[in-house]
């Protein structure tokens, strides 16, 4: 018996911690972090590296805004070249890609972009992407990367004024293909899309410019795409709460739903709802600190930062950011990777040869805007393989075919790559 006592007096105040420490993590912490950036909406927050950027929206939308979470401080970064707004940024491969977003902030009748963008932060350039099918180009969609590609889901065609769709695509860096799948159940617009294992997740969002007006419907619907099964499916559970442009991150395996704007005039959401795929059915979350909607969350260690947003419908901004969990942000620094090859290759007269760019030395990827055949016997030289706007993941290769077409020996030419923005390397090339 009392060596039963001492345990249990061991482990009642243990329990109690553990209680405690729960309780902590179901809080939000207002962040007392140096604020020295733009208060903004209808904007991106994602984590790069080991930084957090916000950028985008209607507010000064070209100005990037770096966060070091390490020493609390902020810097800026190259000017985006377009007013994206109503987008959600994706990073991969250590860049930031802006694929389906507004290009003018002129309401009602935004433009969208024709272009992917991508932000490199070890060079901080800027590098322009293959252009989006005329067809398939919208702001406001969801946007997620699966197995190295990247998933579009909904938006609009001509910002708040009806052209909400249910498209679905899938776009391939690598192979700098584009492909429409299987539209959606629900025509969405101002949302966010995530995934959980090996489904995606569409919530929230509104048909902005039906006859419901600009604010008006908000689907409950929550559309699911099974990746194995290749199929649509939609949630047995509505969202509990419909509104637009909240917050979406997988916080221990649960999809989170954070603020958004409903269809009445007054504050956005604190509310925070997230649904558990294994029991089907959603909870209640505390709530946040600061009502928001429009902005971007970021799952980094083992908590949710959220910053930015307007804390009413429509127009208004904030900083405010606040950290749901730990406030423990992990990731790795940056190092910008380069394309390796010989530098001189012989091709035998009227054959191919297939020189290997090598992605090395660092930990990002190496995305090729050109490759182009120069020097004065260029025109006795063919490249067989497509070679724009191709992504090279850190430490693999790509193949370039170069066939000969001349019939001479001694013919002399190069190839010309460029990547990354304004990194270049050439090779020489000589018939034999």
């Amino acid at each position: 018996m009392k060596n039963l006592l001492s345990y249990l007096l061991i482990l009642i105040p243990f329990l109690g911690l553990c209680q405690m420490n729960k309780k902590h993590t179901d809080k939000w912490i207002d962040k007392n972090e140096s604020e020295d950036y733009t208060a903004r909406h209808e904007c991106s927050f994602v984590q790069i590296g080991d930084k957090f950027v916000l950028f985008g929206g209607r507010e000064s939308a070209q100005k990037l805004d770096i966060y070091d979470y390490k020493k609390n401080t902020w810097s800026t970064g190259r000017m985006a070249p377009k007013e994206f707004n109503h987008f959600q940024a994706t990073a991969y491969e250590g860049f930031i890609w802006v694929v389906a977003a507004f290009k003018t902030n002129n309401f009602p009748r935004e433009i969208p972009e024709e272009h992917v963008w991508l932000y490199h932060p070890p060079t901080d350039n800027w590098i322009q992407g293959p252009e989006i099918p005329e067809n398939r180009r919208r702001g406001g969609a969801g946007l997620v990367m699966y197995k190295d590609k990247f998933y579009v889901i909904g938006g609009n065609t001509i910002g708040h004024d009806g052209g909400y769709v249910n498209w679905f695509d899938e776009y391939d860096p690598k192979a700098n293909i584009w492909t429409v799948l299987e539209n959606a159940s629900q025509q969405r617009d101002h949302f966010s899309a995530a995934v959980i294992e090996n489904k995606l997740y569409a919530a929230g969002g509104r048909q902005s410019g039906g006859e419901g007006g600009v604010f008006a419907p908000l689907p409950a619907i929550v559309d699911t795409y099974d990746f194995d099964l290749k199929r649509w499916s939609i949630l047995y559970e509505n969202l509990p709460t419909p509104r637009a442009a909240p917050g979406i991150v997988v916080y221990n395996g649960e999809l989170f739903v954070m603020g958004g704007e409903g269809e009445e005039a007054g504050p956005a959401y604190k509310l925070v709802e997230a649904y558990n795929p294994k029991s089907g059915l959603w909870s209640k979350k505390e709530n946040m600190n600061y009502p928001r909607h429009g902005t971007q969350a970021i799952l980094s260690g083992n908590g949710i930062h959220i910053a930015a947003g307007s804390p009413v419908q429509a127009g208004g901004n904030q900083r405010n950011m606040e950290v749901y969990g730990e406030d423990n942000p992990k990731g790795k620094t940056l190092v910008g990777s380069k394309l390796s090859a010989k530098s001189e290759v012989e091709i035998p007269i009227g054959t191919e040869t297939t020189i290997n760019l090598k992605n090395t030395g660092g930990n990002t990827g190496c995305f090729i805007s050109t490759i182009a055949l120069t020097g004065y016997a260029r025109n006795q030289y063919q490249i067989e393989s497509k070679v724009e706007h191709i992504l090279v993941s850190t430490g693999e290769e790509m193949p370039i075919v170069i066939k000969h077409i001349g019939n001479s020996t001694n013919q002399q030419a190069g190839l010309k790559i460029v990547y990354n923005g304004n990194q270049v390397i050439e090779i020489k090339l000589k018939s034999m």
